[in-house]
């Protein structure tokens, strides 16, 4: 994946968490997630171990967060079924 394709996909990512219906700890929480990847994208900017780290830090929060995990999933299911 492009850094190009990962930028569009976190954008449609906040997108989508603006779409959930989330208390606003989750929803800052899920927020601070999505920044965390955005900086770690910019710091990675030849895109060498980005892939590698993005699943390592998804395996991490799904154990440490597994209903905010879910919610994540979701989305990402969702951006999936529009082609995304």
């Amino acid at each position: 994946m492009s850094l190009n394709d990962a930028a569009e996909k976190l954008a449609l990512l906040r997108a989508n968490l603006r779409d959930q219906d989330l208390d606003s700890a989750h929803r800052a929480q899920l927020e601070r997630a999505v920044d965390a990847l955005e900086a770690e994208l910019a710091a990675h900017a030849d895109g060498s171990s980005f892939e590698d780290q993005v699943l390592a830090w998804e395996a991490r929060f799904a154990v440490e967060h597994p209903v905010l995990a879910n919610v994540l999933s979701d989305a990402v299911r969702k951006l999936s079924a529009m082609g995304i």
